[in-house]
Formats: structure tokens, sequence, C-alpha cells
């Protein structure tokens, strides 16, 4: 992967409620994983991972994911299903491009628990821009 498209890649993480503690673990083409340490101020008052939290991690992650072709990229549509709570600890959010077109592409996304839990997963169709 060119230097440029990594170090776009690496912009994408931003100070969003701990958010920029995610650790790069996996950049490749159609494929990013990354590890995020959730700790109790990412708590909605039921004492469980806010939802919007997983959203956005999710939808920062899919424009990774499209980032890694080289393109920059805007999210056009995001779904998402709650699979099961998650209070503190590590967490794992990993994107595969499904589809990659000339305009858009589909990614699918999964959070998981340190023991490989599925705690949400997701799909996220991105607008593709210019070469980057």
């Amino acid at each position: 992967m060119r230097e440029e498209v990594l170090d776009g890649i690496r912009r994408h993480i931003h100070p969003l409620g701990g958010f920029e503690k995610a650790q790069l673990l996996i950049a490749e083409e159609g494929h990013i994983r990354l590890r995020i340490l959730v700790e109790e101020n990412g708590l909605n008052l039921y004492g469980h991972l806010h939802g919007g939290y997983i959203f956005t991690l999710c939808d920062s992650i899919s424009g990774m994911c499209a980032y890694s072709h080289g393109m920059t990229n805007v999210t056009q549509q995001g779904s998402i299903n709650f699979i099961r709570g998650f209070q503190t600890g590590l967490l794992f959010v990993e994107a595969h491009t499904l589809h990659k077109g000339r305009k858009t592409a589909v990614i699918r996304v999964e959070v998981t628990s340190e023991e490989g839990k599925l705690i949400a997963s997701g799909n996220f169709s991105m607008f593709l821009g210019e070469p980057v």
C-alpha cells in the first residue's frame, strides 16, 4: 500500500469519545482492523457501550476501508445490528470491502470482544470521490 494512502487511513482516527486511542492492527487494500480500549466514558446510562459510539466506530472504519482503495469517500448509507451489550475492555473492529465499483463501495463491518463474541455488525455504502 502506498505510504500516502496509509497516512490517510491513520488520519481517519480522530478524537471522538476516546477513538484517538484506537490502534491500527491491519491496513491492507480492502481490509482494515482496529483495536480500541473502551472505558467508562463510552457507556450509556444503563452501563453499556453507547450505540452511537459503536456506529461511529463502524462508520469511521468503513471510510478507512474505502480509502484503502486509494479513493476519497463519504458515507452514502449505513446500517447496523446491535447483537449484544458490551461494557468496558478491548474491542476489535474489522472492515472488509464486499464490492468496489467506479463510484461506490460496499463495506461489511464486525465489532467483536476480546473473547471473539460478536457485539455488532453493519453494512456501509460509501460514495467514492477522487483518487488520493
